[in-house]
């Protein structure tokens, strides 16, 4: 236990000066417990979690990057890979931080990065690469990084159904691409709008009336 001579207070811990004068403390003997409980944050919470999805980033960014290059004439598709891999990181980082309303900061992510590319694939000559790779891509990841931060952070399921149905839309677009002829790559698109699907499905289908009820609620039907 540590003591203020100015405020006259006994203050607990290691703390060096006083919490309301910032005056140096001196010893007066007793406890020196830490009056504030350890918190710990969310990556020491969940820190094997992350060292094992860590793990698994860099062995799909290397695997993929070393096929690439085993395979001649095939195109930089290992930058795709790995810029999606990016992506979910840093999806995965701002929605921790901004986890008080992480669905709809991830919902906008997906738009903005979308657009971001499309129009720097048109500045740089479109090449048609945003709609092959990173349309689809940014979808599956914020589908994935959905499901981890709801798993991990426990968020309130009403609000992750709803920022999930809109994405699993978002990623359902890209056949449009494909029908009109716009995709030069369609395996991507058809990949994302197949897991789209499959997951508004098992939302219907689960969890269909919570859906509904949370969608009457918010438009005041």
């Amino acid at each position: 236990m540590k003591r203020c001579d100015h405020c006259h207070v006994d203050v607990a811990g290691d703390r060096k000066f006083c919490p309301l004068c910032q005056n140096q403390l001196t010893e007066s003997g007793g406890e020196t417990r830490e009056a504030f409980p350890y918190i710990p944050t969310i990556y020491r919470q969940y820190n094997l979690f992350f060292r094992i999805l860590i793990m698994i980033s860099i062995v799909a960014g290397v695997t993929c990057v070393t096929i690439n290059l085993l395979v001649p004439n095939s195109g930089w598709w290992s930058a795709f890979v790995v810029g999606g891999i990016v992506c979910l990181w840093l999806s995965l980082a701002i929605g921790v931080r901004k986890r008080k309303n992480i669905p709809k900061n991830m919902m906008y992510q997906v738009v903005v990065l979308s657009l971001l590319g499309v129009a720097w694939d048109l500045l740089t000559g479109w090449r048609g690469w945003s709609l092959d790779y990173l349309v689809p891509i940014v979808c599956m990841c914020a589908m994935l990084t959905f499901t981890i931060l709801y798993r991990v952070l426990h968020l309130k399921r009403s609000d992750v159904m709803i920022y999930l149905v809109i994405d699993a839309v978002f990623g359902i677009l890209p056949v449009v691409f494909f029908f009109t002829g716009l995709l030069h790559v369609p395996y991507p698109s058809l990949i994302c709008a197949a897991s789209s699907v499959i997951s508004l499905s098992a939302l219907l289908l689960f969890e269909g009336d919570s859906l509904a009820a949370e969608l009457k609620r918010r438009l005041h039907i």
